[in-house]
């Protein structure tokens, strides 16, 4: 008897998520950063977690680290993960020009969505970039948009100048600040947040204002309180690589 225990790994420009499902379930999680170095350490989990393990399912937007975990796994295991990058562009019709340029992250996210919720929809992704993807009511990926992450903007601003120091990404008492820091952690949540809405509202201006919202990513959780989301997923991205493998093995 075949076992329905699969572990989702989801290869991000910064971190690398795992999940261990049986079935739809999620029932480990674990992230370690995007980094050759930990390529070793990632096979030791996936070894602790492989008792009535089927099979690995894999999205990458670092080909090196992709190909690279891929190779160990098939040297370890005997068999080789499934890699959704090989047919990405089967999963939902891509009504872009460059189909095959869409990175598998935003795929995989769409698809979860396409299935789990109600439609049309936005997804927003918070990580080392922010990223908008449309789906229309028909379940058709009609492209997006890409702003720089949160993160990265901070940083570029603190290395940039010569007064301002690092602060904590988080949202701060007032949108009024009344010291240097608390100007920037004003600028950095309530200009996110801002920017987000703003997108929002005019996406749901080409897809219609009842366009759910869908919030992923890691730094989702910082605005999961305040209504821009109407389903937070923080781990939808292994959630789409479960389904994609449970479909795609039905076939």
């Amino acid at each position: 008897m075949k076992s329905d225990r699969i572990i989702a790994i989801d290869i991000g420009n910064s971190a690398t998520d795992l999940g261990l499902f049986s079935g739809a379930n999620l029932l480990k999680y674990d992230f370690l950063p995007s980094l050759p170095e930990y390529s070793e350490k990632l096979c030791h989990i996936i070894e602790s977690w492989k008792t009535g393990l089927e099979h690995v399912v894999i999205g990458s937007v670092v080909p090196s680290l992709g190909d690279l975990l891929e190779t160990m796994l098939v040297e370890r295991r005997g068999d080789s993960p499934m890699m959704v990058e090989d047919f990405k562009t089967e999963l939902l019709p891509l009504r872009v020009d460059r189909p095959e340029t869409v990175g598998v992250d935003r795929i995989v996210n769409c698809y979860a969505v396409k299935h789990l919720f109600t439609l049309p929809a936005i997804v927003i992704s918070l990580g080392t970039a922010t990223t908008f993807e449309a789906i229309s009511s028909n379940g058709e990926y009609l492209g997006g948009a890409i702003v720089p992450g949160i993160k990265i903007s901070l940083d570029s601003l603190t290395q940039r100048t010569a007064l301002l120091p690092p602060v904590a990404i988080e949202k701060p008492k007032n949108i009024i600040g009344k010291n240097t820091l608390d100007h920037m952690k004003s600028g950095v949540y309530f200009g996110a947040l801002s920017m987000m809405e703003g997108m929002v509202m005019r996406f749901r201006s080409k897809l219609g204002d009842h366009a759910s919202v869908i919030g992923v990513g890691g730094l989702s959780k910082l605005f999961a309180e305040e209504g821009l989301f109407d389903h937070h997923e923080p781990y939808l991205n292994l959630k789409g690589l479960e389904l994609i493998h449970r479909h795609r093995c039905r076939r």
